[in-house]
C-alpha cells in the first residue's frame, strides 16, 4: 500500500551539517556523502559526433572533510582518501605525496606497494571501476600535495591536489548532536552564539545547521533564507564542499515545501561551474536533479539522472549515497508499474546495507521490500480475488517477513507512528491477500488506533481493507454501505484513486448481490476515472504499481459484459487498450517539453501540488465523520475540488494533446469488406476473444494462454474458437493485449500451413480513425510522391546498403521521387527533418534498431555520429510519413510494464500514433541477409495493402529457407 514519499535529505554527519528530518516525514532520507567532499583532474569531455581521443589522465578524490577553491582537500580525520584514476591501458602512472614541500615520495602504494613512476594502471591495486582504478590512499602526516603522473609514448600528464589538515571545530560538533538528538532548542541557542564566531568558515557552518534546524520546525521561510546566506558566506570563503551541500538542502526545500520548481533547479544549476573542482558533489547533483524531474512528471529524466548519480556513486566508492540512489530508482520503476525491477533493485540495496544502517533507514527499506512483494503478488494474480499464479503465494510470503520486521523497528528503535501505521496497513493487506480475514482486521484496528491523524490515501486504504472483509465474510450489503463511505471521502478530498476503488468496491458487491446491471454502470465508472488516474500516476498522486492494478476494473467489465452484452464488451476491452497506450503516450511527451512550455508545465503543477496539499491536510479527520457530516463536507468543498483539478487539467493538456475522447475509443471500428479483427483481452480467468466483422461480433471465453507453448497448441486456443470467421475472411487484424501481442499469430498452424499463407494478417494498435491524412497522396498535376531511404548510418551492414540501392530503385520505377541518406549524411538531424517535410509517402530504414528502456521508450533508430532517432523523437515529430518500413532487429518489439497488462511502447508503434497509417518492422534481431531478401520480395510487387505486400515477401523468404525466421516482420496499422 502506501509509502509516504516525503523525503528528506541528510546531508553530511560531521561538522559539514545536517539538513535535519523533518517531523513526520519518512524513515528513508536521501543522503549525500557523509561529511566528505572531492577534488578532481578535469572531467571526461563531452561525446560528439566526432570522437574526441581519451584523455592520458583522468582522477578523482573523495572523502576529504571539506573541499576548497583550487582546488585543496581538507583530510578527514582517518586521513584516508579514495582516488580514482583512469589511463590509457598501455600508460604508466605514478602517485605520490610530498611532505613539507619537499620532494615527490612515492606512496606506499595504494594499497601497501610500492608505487614506481613507471607503474602500469593495470598493476596499480585497488578495485576496477568504470574502466579506472578505485583504490584507498593513505595520506602521511605532514603531507601537502598529492600528484598523480601519466607517460606515454612521450606524452606526459599531471594532476595535483592541495592538502590541508582537517578543521577542528568542537562546538560546532555538539551543536550538531544536540540537532540530531532532537533538542532543537538546545541546538539552535548554541549556533546562535557561533554565527558571530571569528572564524568566517565557522560562521557559514553554523548559518547552515541554524537554516537545518529551522526546516525541522517547519519555519520554511527562514530556513530558505538561512541557506541562502550560508551558499553566500560558503563561496566568500571558498568552501565548494559546503555550498554544494547548502544548494542540494535549499533545492531540496524548495521543490518539497511549494514545488518552487524553477528555483530549486536554479539552485542546482548554479553548482556547474564548480563540479569540475568537486566530483563528489558532481557525482551527488544529478540526484536531486531526479528528485526535482520525478516531482515534474519527468520520470525518464528521473531515471537517467539515478542512473549517472549511481555511476558517480559506484566510481567514487560513495557506499551510502548509491544505497539511497538505487532505492529512489526501484521507487520510480515501481510508480511505473515495474515490481520486478524494483525488487531487484531493492534486494540489492539490502545486500550492499551496512550492519550497523539507521534503524529507521532499515525499516524504510523493508517497508519498501515488503511493500514491492505486494505489489510482484498483484500483478501475478491478476487482482483481489483472482486465481493463484505460481509466483503470487511467493510473493505474499515473501511480503510478510519483511513488513513484520519493519514493524518492529517503528515500535521501539524508529518510533514513527506514522510510518507504522503506514506498514501496519501494508501487512494488513497482505494479510488479506492471503486470506486471513481475521489477522487483517486486527492489523487495521491496530492502524487505526496508531495515526489518529492520517492522510486521505491512508484512510482510504483503511475503508477499502475494511470493503474487502465484508465482501470475503459474504456481507455484501456491508461492502455497499462501506463503499459509499470511501466514494464520499474520495468526493470530499477529491482523491482520484479513491473514486475508482469505491466503484470497483461497488462494482463487486452489487455483483455479489446479483444486480448485474448496476455493477456494469459501477465497473464503467471506474472505467472513466481510470483515465484520470492513469495521469497522476506518474506525477506521484498515485502509488506504486497502480498502472498495472488499474486494468482490474476493465478486466471485470469485460468478463461481466461477455455474458450479458458482447458488443458492449468488446467497446470495454477496445477501450481498455486504448488508454493503457494512451497512457504509455503522454509521459513520454513531458521529456520533450522546453522553454516556455516547460515553464507553463512546471508552473501549473505547482499550483496544483500547493492547492492539493492544503486539501489533504483539510481533510485528514474527514474519515472520523458520520456518514452525514462527510455528504455535507463533499458538498462545501465541490467546488474547491473543481478548481483544483482544473490546476491539474491545465498542467496536462500541454503533453495529453492528440489523446482520443471517450467517444472515439468506443467507436466501431472501420472494417472493410472481408476483414476480420480479431480483438483479445484477459479477464477474470483467461481471455475474452472477439472476432468483428462488418456483419457483427462473434464472442467467446478462451483459456489461459502461455505464450510460450507450442504453435499448435496456441492455435487451437486462440484460433480454432474461430474457425468459421477465419475462413470467410479475406484478412485478418490482430489486436491482441499485454503478453498476447508477442504471439506470432501469422505464423500458427491453420489447416496444415502458417496462417498467412491463408490470408493477410496485420496487427493493429486499435487506435480511433482519424480519417485521411491531407498530405498523402499526388493529385493530377501535383508533384510526384516523395519517399526516403536511409541507409546504413554506422557503416557497417553491406547487406543494409545493397537492400537500400534496391529499394530505391524499386520506388523511383515506380514514379516516386526518392531522398536517399546514407552514411554519414544520415544525422539525426537530417532525418528528423526529411521526415517532417509535408508529402512523404514512405520512409525506409536499412540499419541497427535497438529496444531498450521502460516499456521500450528508449529504443532507437541508429544514426550517423552515434546519433539516434529514438521514441521520444518520433512522437515529437509534427507529421509522419504515411508508411513507413523499418528494416532493422526489434523495430516492432513492445514490452508491456511488469504488472501492467497494458500496450508496451516501440518505435513502429509510435510512428502509428503519430499518424502512420501503416509499417513494416521486426518485432526481434533479424539476420542481415534474411532482412535484404524479404525488403527484395516486399518492393517487387504492386504497392497497396501493406498486410498483402509483406504476405507475399514472408512466404518468399518461406520458400527460399524454411529454416530462417521469416515470421519475424509484422505488418502494423493504427
Amino acid at each position: 500500500m502506501t509509502r509516504r514519499r516525503a523525503l528528506r535529505p541528510v546531508l553530511g554527519a560531521a561538522i559539514l551539517g545536517a539538513v535535519a528530518l523533518a517531523p513526520g516525514g519518512d524513515a528513508r532520507r536521501p543522503e549525500a556523502p557523509a561529511a566528505s567532499a572531492s577534488a578532481a583532474a578535469p572531467a571526461t569531455p563531452a561525446t560528439s559526433a566526432t570522437a574526441a581521443p581519451a584523455p592520458l589522465l583522468e582522477v578523482e578524490f573523495a572523502g576529504c572533510s571539506a573541499v576548497y577553491a583550487g582546488p585543496a582537500c581538507a583530510l578527514p580525520d582517518d586521513r584516508i582518501l579514495r582516488i580514482w584514476v583512469k589511463t590509457p591501458a598501455d600508460a604508466h602512472v605514478a602517485v605520490a605525496v610530498d611532505a613539507a614541500a619537499a620532494a615527490d615520495t612515492p606512496l606506499a602504494g595504494l594499497d601497501g606497494a610500492a608505487a614506481a613512476a613507471d607503474t602500469p594502471l593495470a598493476a596499480l591495486d585497488g578495485a576496477r571501476v568504470q574502466e579506472g582504478v578505485l583504490a584507498r590512499v593513505p595520506v602521511p602526516e605532514g603531507a601537502r600535495g598529492l600528484s598523480v603522473t601519466a607517460e606515454r609514448g612521450g606524452e606526459r600528464a599531471s594532476f595535483r591536489l592541495e592538502l590541508r589538515p582537517a578543521a577542528d571545530a568542537p562546538r560546532l560538533k555538539e551543536a550538531e548532536a544536540l540537532r540530531r538528538s532532537g533538542d532543537l532548542d538546545a541546538a539552535s541557542s548554541a549556533l546562535d552564539a557561533l554565527v558571530s564566531d571569528a572564524d568566517p568558515a565557522v560562521q557559514a557552518l553554523a548559518i547552515g545547521k541554524r537554516a537545518r534546524v529551522d526546516l525541522a520546525r517547519g519555519r520554511i521561510p527562514e530556513a530558505i533564507a538561512g541557506f541562502e546566506a550560508s551558499i553566500r558566506a560558503h563561496r566568500a570563503a571558498g568552501r565548494i564542499s559546503d555550498e554544494f551541500l547548502d544548494r542540494f538542502a535549499l533545492s531540496y526545500t524548495l521543490l518539497y515545501n511549494g514545488r518552487r520548481f524553477t528555483e530549486a533547479r536554479a539552485a542546482l544549476d548554479a553548482l556547474g561551474p564548480l563540479e569540475a573542482s568537486h566530483p563528489e558533489g558532481r557525482a551527488v547533483k544529478p540526484y536531486y536533479a531526479a528528485l526535482l524531474a520525478s516531482e515534474a512528471g519527468d520520470l525518464r529524466a528521473a531515471l537517467r539522472q539515478l542512473d549517472a548519480s549511481a555511476a558517480g556513486a559506484k566510481r567514487l566508492g560513495l557506499s551510502d549515497h548509491r544505497l539511497h540512489v538505487l532505492q529512489e530508482r526501484a521507487d520510480v520503476l515501481q510508480t511505473l508499474g515495474r515490481p520486478l525491477e524494483a525488487r531487484a533493485l531493492l534486494r540489492d540495496v539490502q545486500a550492499s546495507s551496512p550492519a550497523g544502517r539507521a534503524p529507521c533507514e532499515r525499516a524504510s527499506l523493508l517497508n519498501d521490500l515488503g511493500w514491492n512483494a505486494l505489489q510482484i503478488a498483484w500483478a501475478s494474480g491478476g487482482s483481489s480475488g483472482q486465481p493463484a499464479r505460481a509466483e503470487r503465494p511467493r510473493s505474499l510470503a515473501d511480503a510478510e517477513a519483511p513488513l513484520t520486521a519493519a514493524l518492529d523497528l517503528y515500535g521501539a528503535a524508529c518510533p514513527r507512528p506514522a510510518q507504522r501505521a503506514n506498514t501496519l496497513t501494508n501487512l494488513a493487506l497482505a494479510k488479506l491477500e492471503a486470506g486471513q480475514t481475521e489477522a487483517a482486521r486486527a492489523l487495521l484496528d491496530e492502524a487505526r488506533r496508531t495515526d489518529a491523524r492520517p492522510d486521505a490515501g491512508v484512510a482510504m486504504y483503511w475503508l477499502e481493507i475494511e470493503g474487502r472483509i465484508a465482501l470475503g465474510s459474504g456481507d455484501p450489503a456491508r461492502a455497499l454501505q462501506v463503499y459509499g463511505r470511501l466514494a464520499r471521502l474520495a468526493e470530499a478530498s477529491d482523491l482520484a484513486e479513491g473514486r475508482y476503488r469505491a466503484a470497483l468496491g461497488r462494482g463487486r458487491a452489487l455483483e455479489a448481490t446479483g444486480r448485474l446491471d448496476a455493477a456494469a454502470v459501477a465497473y464503467e465508472q471506474a472505467e472513466e476515472v481510470r483515465g484520470d488516474l492513469s495521469a497522476l500516476v506518474p506525477l506521484g498522486q498515485g502509488r506504486g504499481g497502480y498502472l498495472g492494478r488499474l486494468e482490474e476494473s476493465a478486466r471485470l467489465l469485460v468478463d461481466l459484459l461477455l455474458r450479458r452484452d458482447p458488443r458492449r464488451a468488446l467497446r470495454a476491452a477496445r477501450r481498455s487498450r486504448a488508454r493503457s497506450l494512451a497512457t504509455l503516450r503522454w509521459i513520454d511527451r513531458i521529456e520533450a517539453l522546453g522553454g516556455e512550455e516547460r515553464a507553463r508545465w512546471e508552473s501549473a503543477l505547482a499550483a496544483y501540488r500547493e492547492a492539493r496539499a492544503a486539501f489533504d491536510e483539510e481533510g485528514r479527520d474527514d474519515w472520523r465523520l458520520s456518514s452525514d457530516e462527510l455528504e455535507a463536507v463533499r458538498v462545501a468543498r465541490a467546488s474547491r475540488g473543481r478548481s483544483i483539478r482544473a490546476l491539474i487539467d491545465e498542467a496536462l493538456l500541454l503533453v495529453r494533446h492528440g489523446e482520443p475522447a471517450a467517444a472515439e475509443l468506443a467507436a466501431t471500428p472501420a472494417l472493410e469488406e472481408g476483414e476480420l479483427l480479431l480483438v483479445v483481452h484477459p479477464i477474470r480467468e483467461g481471455w475474452a476473444g472477439f472476432a468483428v466483422t462488418r456483419d457483427g461480433v462473434a464472442a467467446r471465453r478462451l483459456p489461459a494462454l502461455d505464450v510460450s507453448a507450442p504453435g499448435a497448441a496456441l492455435a487451437t486456443r486462440l484460433l480454432a474458437p474461430f474457425d468459421a470467421q477465419l475462413r470467410a475472411a479475406t484478412r485478418l487484424r490482430v489486436a491482441a493485449h499485454g503478453e498476447l501481442d508477442r504471439v506470432d499469430v501469422h505464423a500458427l498452424p491453420w489447416d496444415g500451413a502458417p496462417l498467412v499463407a491463408r490470408i493477410p494478417v496485420t496487427y493493429g494498435l486499435d487506435l480511433p480513425q482519424r480519417g485521411a491524412r491531407p498530405a498523402e497522396g499526388a493529385g493530377a498535376g501535383e508533384a510526384p510522391e516523395r519517399a526516403l531511404v536511409v541507409a546504413d548510418p554506422r557503416r557497417d551492414l553491406p547487406a543494409a546498403r545493397r537492400e537500400a540501392d534496391a529499394v530505391a530503385a524499386a520506388l523511383e520505377g515506380k514514379g516516386l521521387r526518392v531522398e536517399r541518406l546514407s552514411g554519414g549524411l544520415a544525422s539525426r538531424r537530417a532525418v528528423a527533418g526529411a521526415l517532417e517535410e509535408p508529402g512523404l509517402a514512405l520512409f525506409h530504414y536499412a540499419g541497427h534498431g535497438f529496444f531498450g528502456g521502460l516499456d521500450g521508450w528508449d529504443s532507437s533508430l541508429a544514426l550517423s555520429g552515434g546519433s539516434e532517432l529514438a521514441v521520444g523523437d518520433i512522437l515529437a515529430l509534427r507529421r509522419a510519413p504515411a508508411r513507413a518500413v523499418l528494416s532493422g532487429c526489434d523495430t516492432a518489439r513492445t514490452e508491456a510494464a511488469s504488472g501492467a497488462r497494458g500496450l508496451g511502447l516501440g518505435l513502429a508503434q509510435a510512428l502509428l500514433i503519430a499518424g502512420a497509417r501503416s509499417v513494416i518492422a521486426a518485432t526481434r534481431p533479424v539476420d542481415d541477409a534474411l532482412a535484404e531478401r524479404v525488403m527484395a520480395a516486399l518492393y517487387a510487387g504492386e504497392r497497396g495493402d501493406p498486410g498483402a505486400q509483406l504476405r507475399e515477401a514472408t512466404l518468399a523468404a518461406l520458400r527460399a529457407d524454411p529454416s530462417s525466421d521469416w515470421a519475424s516482420f509484422r505488418a502494423l496499422v493504427p
